[in-house]
């Protein structure tokens, strides 16, 4: 299964009722420009882990990829994202959700 991908959504003086989308089951992607955050709302009755994949190598190693929580009916911001998170193309982020049962997501932009 292909990522969903998310549409920066830009934040304006007038301001921003995002859209949110239920994600794919194998995470999501978004353009990386050190901008952009990830709004993770969790609307299940359990905790939600958050995947946030590294695209770099240190010395030739990989590096552990942070994760973080979303508490049942919680909700959380990610980012914004420095280019360590850029992946091997150099233009995108990638996001894993341990599910997406009730879940929704939307990439907003500073």
């Amino acid at each position: 299964m292909a990522r969903t991908a998310l549409t920066p959504q830009r934040f304006t003086t007038l301001g921003l009722a995002p859209n949110y989308v239920t994600p794919d089951a194998s995470g999501v992607s978004f353009p990386s420009n050190g901008k952009q955050m990830l709004h993770v709302k969790n609307a299940s009755g359990a905790s939600v882990t958050v995947t946030l994949k590294i695209g770099k190598t240190v010395e030739g190693q990989a590096v552990t990829a942070p994760t973080a929580t979303v508490a049942a009916g919680a909700d959380k911001f990610f980012g914004p994202f420095s280019d360590n998170y850029d992946q091997a193309d150099g233009t995108t982020v990638q996001v894993d959700l341990s599910a997406v049962t009730s879940v929704t997501v939307a990439c907003l932009s500073l």
